[in-house]
């Protein structure tokens, strides 16, 4: 994790400037808008209307039903229908002719139309509702995940859906709804909800809930703490774009990287932002042109040039380090009137798992020196309000009438499941054969809701059928009862279910409950050990470059580890990399070692020469580069004075060769895992979405150049990336752009750098070296998987048990708590000398 407090880079810099996507677009302008309406809700999919564009009237809803619509309806009841499925007809007084204008419109949208019949929000409906009715009809059970995918897409904003076409849905739902039982739909909800691309198509944008309730919040200008707990990749970060509709933010980050992607994303809304990172001084803040009020302007192109960084009274949002908070809030302060001003503290428990840490002083000093009254601490473990006393008495002290509010939230829309050593489902009612202690597991997951993200669905509705199969139920909590129309049925819901359903189970039952649980659990992915198998491709659960490479499906993955060099070099040990492949490449590497070696010595002599040139004839050109296709051509005099000097001209050439001698370094597709060569040496069966790398070969380049370990390159041919802190500048820039791209298969990374990514993993793995892991920091560390919208297969996969039992139970000793409670109070001396200040100021 990088917690170096520095200044900004020019590639960091640079990097905030990358629009994002569209989709991104679509979901940060949700963000702000939705500060001014937390209801708001957004859909990109079409009714016929809004394709065709025509302002709706009952008689133009009418005509189209019937030139659209009616046709289809009729074919489906014809085909499949009964009494109980009528048709659909418009009244009679909206039956009236359309303007000639109209028609004209509509006739032209014909072609328009018959293209995007697929997208067309009533067409989806209408074939559900005749899949609905085909299957009733032959008696198959397809029906119900029609049934259950119609009921909610029924339930989103799509504007202007044709009302004729939704009461002809309604009537097959309910005619469906007599056909299905409750307790049928709930035991296949794993593939009706956990893989139903449909609902996740046609699902409504809108807030998380914790957003909403932080914008309401906010409506008061009070002096208020906010404790913000929610679940990682629920927007948390973005938050702070919708707050600066209202309000000046301040936005701390102790990791850079969370830091900069909160500013890309407000770059790309125009949103004003400027930069407080390794400040010594208010004279180190950097704004971004957006916010720039006093500036020069380029001669030619007339844009921004220089920039007077000493005028901010345009700044919406400061994005600032730890070290620089007090310069950036007394800067913030200089334009800013204090109650219009919010400090948002993103992850402030960083680094309180440990006893001592070199930021720990700067922190305090932070919250001892602040004064902003509204602040937000933001973070998915946060302490509970009762674990840190001392931090919010303080606070109230402080801030005379301030009040603390908390806000928690479980939000989530997808599930990650946990594997234990076995490859085997972590829940509560499978780990426990003792009732105290399964009882006390489920009592905190209650109490810490945002773990029912990493509860296995499957398993859950196992476990829910045979309860209620067997009728150990009270009648107020079987599914019946409980659950009495489709729509209840929920991710959410099921999983809030079960933990009350384990909550009412009796002791004299459950030692057979979780025998019979136990007995028929099947481990996810089942060890490849058959006798048909050769022994060097049986698999052990964690041999990530060849026999289990295939249970790596759908996106990247991350493996946190104490020791990364170790676990690199396990990878390249056990690749089944052959004797004379391996030569051949360590060989291509030391080659070009050798040549990069003589390159610099030859770039350090060009740039002493041309430094030499520019004291000689006062020039102001730059030395050459590394590289030379970037060089500044500035000063075409010196530019001249350098091709006409033959010293440097030899010496450019000898460097141009030296460049064009390095040699392309590549593996065979067999020791790339998930290649199409690689799955068919080590699976039974290829796997269509098993996730593989793609690394160019202009990046390879790029890093057989760099000064780094020759096992980081073997690596990275495998599309294998290491983050720790010891890594090349250059090479972590490289990864970090690599793994935002998703182009790693794999990446190996020390524990303490959770806090420093937001990319996106579909897997992830916590090594068996991670004893020391807290429990706050092992839930970070399960929120790195699953941070992108796609409803894909996710794990995390523990090569440590007792990590798991650390998770699902209650800890005697928070340590974030203790060291937050210590460091968040303002020392005695600091408030005499505040109260000293007030006096003077009031006297004079």
């Amino acid at each position: 994790m990088d917690l170096k407090q520095r200044k900004l880079n020019k590639t960091e810099w640079n990097n905030t400037e990358v629009p994002v996507s569209q989709d991104e677009r679509r979901i940060l302008k949700l963000i702000c808008d939705g500060y001014h309406d937390v209801s708001l809700k957004m859909n990109v999919n079409q009714s016929l209307s809004q394709v065709i564009k025509l302002d709706m009237t009952p008689e133009m809803e009418a005509y189209l039903y019937e030139r659209y619509f009616s046709g289809d309806v009729k074919k489906i009841i014809k085909k499949y229908g009964n009494d109980e499925v009528e048709n659909v007809k418009p009244r009679s007084n909206t039956m009236k002719k359309l303007k000639k204008t109209d028609s004209i419109k509509i006739d032209n949208m014909d072609k328009t139309i018959t293209e995007k019949k697929e997208m067309i929000f009533e067409y989806v409906i209408l074939n559900m509702s005749s899949m609905i009715l085909k299957s009733l009809k032959k008696q198959t059970d397809k029906y119900s995940l029609a049934l259950y995918t119609l009921t909610h897409l029924l339930g989103t904003s799509i504007k202007n859906t044709n009302t004729y076409v939704l009461d002809f849905a309604n009537k097959v739902i309910e005619y469906g709804n007599k056909h299905t039982s409750i307790l049928e739909t709930i035991g296949r909800a794993y593939e009706y909800i956990e893989k139903n691309p449909v609902l996740l198509k046609y699902d409504d944008l809108t807030l998380f809930d914790h957003q909403k309730r932080i914008y309401n919040v906010f409506r008061s200008k009070r002096p208020k703490m906010v404790l913000y707990c929610a679940p990682t990749g629920t927007g948390k970060t973005l938050t702070p774009l919708g707050l600066s509709e209202g309000y000046r933010i301040i936005f701390i980050c102790v990791s850079r990287h969370v830091g900069l992607a909160l500013a890309k994303s407000a770059i790309s809304m125009q949103k004003k932002i400027a930069f407080a990172f390794g400040c010594e001084s208010a004279e180190d803040i950097r704004l971004h042109y957006y916010a720039a009020k006093d500036y020069t302007k380029h001669r030619k192109s007339g844009g921004i040039g220089k920039v007077d960084n000493s005028v901010g009274d345009k700044v919406e949002i400061m994005i600032c380090d730890v070290q620089s908070y007090l310069t950036a809030m007394y800067y913030m302060l200089a334009f800013n009137k204090e109650e219009d001003i919010i400090t948002y503290w993103d992850e402030p428990t960083i680094t309180m798992d440990y006893e001592e840490h070199e930021l720990h002083e700067k922190i305090h000093e932070n919250w001892s020196e602040n004064k902003i009254s509204k602040i937000v601490l933001s973070c998915a473990t946060l302490p509970k309000e009762n674990e840190i006393h001392d931090c919010l008495s303080d606070y109230r002290i402080k801030f005379e009438g301030g009040e603390v509010v908390s806000i928690n939230s479980y939000d989530f829309k997808k599930s990650i499941t946990l594997l234990d050593t076995s490859n085997k489902c972590v829940l509560p009612h499978l780990l426990y054969e003792d009732y105290r202690a399964m009882r006390r597991s489920v009592e905190h997951c209650m109490e810490n809701k945002t773990l029912l993200r990493y509860f296995d669905l499957f398993e859950i509705v196992r476990f829910i059928k045979y309860i209620n199969k067997h009728n150990i139920m009270d009648d107020d909590y079987k599914l019946e009862t409980y659950f009495t129309k489709l729509s209840d049925i929920t991710m959410i819901s099921l999983k809030t279910y079960y933990l009350n359903v384990l909550n009412r189970i009796g002791e004299e039952e459950w030692s057979k409950i979780y025998k019979k649980m136990r007995d028929g659990q099947l481990a996810k992915y089942p060890e490849n050990n058959g006798e048909s198998v050769p022994e060097n491709r049986k698999s052990n659960g964690i041999q990530l470059t060849t026999s289990d490479a295939h249970t790596l499906t759908d996106g990247p993955s991350i493996f946190l580890t104490n020791d990364v060099k170790k676990i690199g070099n396990y990878y390249i040990k056990y690749s089944n990399i052959s004797k004379q492949v391996f030569d051949s490449i360590t060989h291509r590497i030391n080659h070009n070692n050798n040549v990069m070696e003589d390159l610099v010595k030859k770039q350090h002599i060009l740039e002493d020469k041309t430094a030499e040139k520019e004291d000689s004839g006062g020039g102001k050109h730059s030395a050459l580069k590394t590289n030379t296709k970037s060089k500044d051509t500035g000063d075409k005099k010196a530019e001249r004075r350098e091709k006409d000097d033959p010293e440097i001209r030899e010496l450019t050439k000898e460097i141009e060769k030296l460049r064009k001698s390095i040699v392309s370094v590549k593996l065979p597709d067999i020791n790339i895992p998930n290649s199409k060569e690689h799955q068919k040496y080590w699976t039974r069966e290829s796997v269509s979405n098993a996730f593989k790398s793609d690394i160019d070969e202009e990046t390879v380049c790029d890093i057989m150049e760099l000064e780094i370990e020759d096992y980081k390159k073997v690596l990275l041919l495998m599309g294998i990336g290491m983050f720790d802190t010891h890594n090349n500048v250059k090479y972590a820039e490289i990864m970090k752009s690599l793994a935002y791209d998703q182009r790693l298969y794999l990446i190996i990374a020390s524990d303490d750098y959770i806090y420093g990514t937001n990319y996106s993993f579909c897997h992830g793995f916590i090594g068996k070296d991670l004893t020391h892991m807290t429990q706050q920091k092992i839930i970070q560390a399960l929120g790195r998987i699953g941070r992108n919208k796609i409803q894909q297969d996710y794990t995390v996969r523990f090569r440590n048990n007792d990590l798991i039992e650390r998770l699902l139970n209650p800890v005697e000793y928070n340590q974030e708590a203790v060291i937050m409670n210590r460091l968040f109070v303002t020392d005695e001396e600091e408030e005499e000398e505040e109260e000293e200040e007030v006096h003077q100021i009031a006297t004079a």
